[in-house]
């Protein structure tokens, strides 16, 4: 079975392609079963193919809400190999009953969901609570001929041994398909064919993707999460309308079912087998400015981080990107002397004013570094078949041909965890962590994993690396009270840092990820083009890479390659400063004083208004470290219940209170469609009620930004430095048409507002971990309050109010017709 290629994608740009599977036999797919055993938490099948052989099924209650289904052929069939898995079910595992049923038929009942099996001919079904089908086998997808017309639940097999199992489902006419990882086709995947395997994209513009999950949602409420690494292949309605499969070139078949009461639910059970994402520092939420691939030096990154704060525009994060290294030895992980001739006192002078410090790195070694032949000698590469150095040309022909660290030889983690901790010992703060998608398909590690096994889990060991030294360097694993940093693993910090809602146990900004890959915060969607057509793209991946837990994205503000327009460079910067983090980078300046006025102006406010908002992103941040959501959300994610929204990809809500929907053209026209309920527009504050579509036109220096009636939205004052420390003084802008309440989270804890207009009087309601907080309510009715209470106590009026954490408790109607006031414990 030939794998199917995009035909205007150009092979030789992917050295890592993905490998074909061989030839077949037909399929053989299962056709009866028989109850072989019962056990607490489910139940064991002996099964029988179409051909005769014997196979095990097994189904098993693994969380509330989750069934996880195992197709084991037997040993002597298969080609033995050894498996990866990346779910982590809970030991305490839910019990299930099997109820009796009709003769041929079986049935698991669980809490949240149900299984029907009919044993012979044989089908599986999974139903909601309520006793709905949400998701059916179809064992028998035939054409007009009688022959199959999709891979059925069963096994491929060439020579005589299993090479691929599979599984086929019945696809309802009014379904969709929402994840996969990043990629950046439509938002809604019915119809795509979809494959499981990392690229260096080259782009935003074809179904190839930096970040492949095997997770997704579906508009019925369920998840499917395919457990393997292997490059799987999903048929979306593709190729067969009625039906969708999944093909997995492996000799077991391991996949969960997870029901829920809405698509977020389904994101939370999910992100409880694979892992939370990992709360980034504070500082990870301002502005990151880039150098850019270009060339630098000491003297041009200092000046940048002075006009940066001459130009007074808001940023937390000076990267350097390629050119602190010498060309050609990128990956040495040796500062360029030439270029940087005393490092140490370069990044004392960017953080005197206030920066953290970010460099870039890569896991691959050019052949003319003097480190390749050390490496090579010692046999730290990944290797090819006939036990020669694999070495590729990765950089286009841009940079010398590399090999590639095989990172389970532990020497070599050795050597390059100890360069990165005289990194960190520097001054560094954060790596950016790119490529690791290029792992050919038939390389030989250290520990005899092929390339194809190990190609999409390198990016999970690569970036683990990275995060646990940066975890020790800076002492995040101080988290574990009573252990030292030597004595505790990554892949150990990761729960109870996420249990803690704490700071991050070890940060990177990568480019490539897979299932699982939520842990390392943060990701950005790799190199597209400064178009606006990238720009659309490049937000329909960040939604389907939400669409599957990863919390914490973000991307290249106006585009990787090319140079941007003034406008373009306006309108990405409005959308990427309104994602869940903010970055600056670009193969030519992004600087937002060399695109002129108004350009840098409006920039400069739009951080500003980012930073205001720091409360609220921070708040949706600590929230998806504990639960899993996404802050980023696609709108049908939201609201599953409207199928007007089902396939919307160029708008989102930013957390629960915001929607954004970023203009994709030069003239500042889009339609914009909005969900029930009501929504004010942020610059005017007229109140837009939905459902419904409205055609906006806004100038250049305007986003379309609408906050939720009644949501009352935390923000700060803007901050030129940010530190792992509660805000001092948070404001809650009230956008009250009757009332609303809100949970604020904060590294001082919760604290949770009210506010409710009962005819004349605004009652407040002030309880957790601040003591003291500022309110403002937007004049959006025609209500006048004549009192305000707290807590059922009478608050003063004042004339004037300003609002900070030394103003006494009171209240004040500004001339505008704006309610202020200060509230306090």
């Amino acid at each position: 079975m030939a794998p199917l290629h995009n035909p205007l994608v150009a092979e030789y740009g992917f050295p890592s392609t993905i490998p074909p599977l061989p030839q077949r036999d037909e399929l053989d797919p299962v056709v009866r079963a028989t109850v072989h055993s019962q056990r607490p938490d489910g139940v064991d099948l002996s099964a029988t193919t179409q051909n005769g052989s014997a196979v095990t099924i097994r189904l098993t209650s693994v969380a509330p809400g989750v069934v996880r289904v195992e197709l084991d052929p037997a040993s002597m069939d298969r080609i033995d190999r050894p498996h990866v898995r990346l779910a982590h079910p809970p030991a305490d595992t839910p019990t299930v009953s099997l109820e009796p049923a009709a003769p041929g038929h079986a049935r698991l009942v669980t809490e949240f969901i149900s299984v029907d099996v009919d044993l012979d001919p044989f089908r599986i079904a999974f139903n909601d609570v309520d006793g709905r089908t949400l998701l059916a086998q179809d064992p028998r997808p035939t054409d007009v001929t009688g022959r199959l017309a999709a891979p059925t639940f069963g096994v491929s097999r060439a020579d005589g041994k299993v090479v691929a199992t599979h599984d086929t489902f019945v696809c309802e006419p009014d379904e969709h398909f929402y994840g996969f990882g990043e990629k950046f086709t439509n938002f809604d995947k019915r119809g795509q064919w979809l494959e499981m395997w990392n690229y260096d994209a080259h782009g935003v513009n074809s179904e190839r993707a930096y970040k492949n999950v095997p997770f997704f949602l579906s508009s019925r409420n369920y998840g499917v999460f395919v457990d393997s690494v292997t490059p799987i292949r999903f048929d979306m309605a593709a190729t067969n309308f009625a039906t969708f499969s999944v093909v997995v070139p492996d000799t077991a078949l391991d996949y969960y079912v997870i029901a829920g009461a809405n698509p977020m639910e389904v994101i939370r059970r999910y992100s409880d087998l694979v892992g939370k994402p990992i709360l980034p520092p504070k500082w990870a939420f301002g502005l990151w400015v880039s150098s850019g691939f270009t060339a630098d030096s000491a003297e041009a990154t200092v000046a940048r981080a002075r006009e940066l704060r001459e130009h007074e525009v808001p940023s937390s994060v000076l990267h350097l990107d390629c050119y602190w290294q010498k060309f050609g030895r990128w990956s040495d992980l040796d500062w360029d002397s030439d270029a940087y001739p005393d490092p140490e006192r370069t990044l004392a002078e960017i953080k005197s004013l206030g920066f953290r410090v970010c460099l870039w790195i890569n896991p691959y070694i050019g052949i003319e570094s003097p480190r390749f032949r050390l490496a090579a000698e010692r046999g730290w590469f990944l290797r090819k078949p006939d036990g020669g150095v694999y070495v590729l040309q990765l950089w286009g022909g841009s940079h010398p041909e590399v090999a590639i660290l095989d990172l389970t030889q532990p020497d070599a983690v050795a050597w390059f965890q100890s360069r990165l901790r005289e990194l960190l010992r520097m001054g560094a703060d954060v790596f950016k962590t790119d490529f690791g998608e290029g792992i050919p398909f038939d390389a030989i590690a250290n520990d005899r994993s092929t390339g194809e096994q190990l190609h999409n889990v390198y990016t999970l060991i690569y970036n683990d690396l990275v995060a646990g030294v940066t975890a020790e360097e800076t002492g995040r694993a101080a988290l574990l009270a009573g252990r030292t940093a030597e004595e505790t693993t990554h892949a150990e910090l990761l729960p109870r840092a996420a249990a803690k809602k704490t700071t991050h146990a070890g940060m990177v900004w990568g480019r490539s990820t897979y299932a699982g890959g939520q842990r390392h915060a943060a990701q950005w969607a790799g190199d597209p083009n400064s178009t606006y057509q990238d720009l659309a793209s490049t937000l329909r991946g960040g939604l389907s890479l939400s669409a599957c837990g990863h919390a914490f994205w973000s991307h290249d503000i106006g585009g990787f390659h090319g140079q941007p327009t003034p406008d373009l460079y306006i309108r990405w910067a409005q959308f990427g400063l309104l994602s869940p983090l903010s970055r600056l980078h670009g193969m030519s300046t992004r600087l937002p004083w060399d695109y002129g006025e108004p350009a840098l102006s409006i920039f400069r406010d739009m951080v500003r208004l980012r930073y205001r908002l720091l409360p609220y992103l921070y708040s949706c941040a600590m929230d998806a470290a504990e639960t899993g959501e996404p802050i980023m959300r696609a709108v049908a994610l939201a609201y599953p219940n409207d199928p007007a929204l089902a396939n919307i990809d160029l708008e989102y809500l930013l957390g629960p209170d915001l929607l954004v929907a970023p203009i994709y053209n030069a003239e500042g026209r889009r339609p914009v469609v909005f969900p029930p309920g009501g929504w004010v527009d942020v610059w005017s504050r007229q109140l837009i009620k939905g459902p419904s579509t409205r055609h906006i036109e806004v100038p250049l220096e305007q986003v379309p930004l609408f906050a939720r009636a009644d949501a009352l939205i935390p923000t700060t004052d803007t901050i030129s430095e940010l530190s792992e420390t509660p805000w001092d003084f948070v404001t809650f802008d009230a956008y009250l048409l009757s009332g609303g309440n809100t949970i604020l989270c904060d590294l001082d804890g919760r604290t949770e507002l009210q506010a409710r207009v009962d005819g004349s009087t605004l009652d407040v309601s002030l309880r957790g971990a601040k003591q003291r907080v500022g309110l403002r309510v937007l004049p959006l009715t025609d209500t006048r309050i004549a009192q305000v209470r707290l807590n059922g106590e009478l608050l003063a009026q004042r004339n004037t109010l300003t609002l900070d954490v030394a103003t006494a408790t009171s209240w004040s109607i500004q001339p505008d017709g704006m309610l202020t006031a200060t509230l306090g414990q």
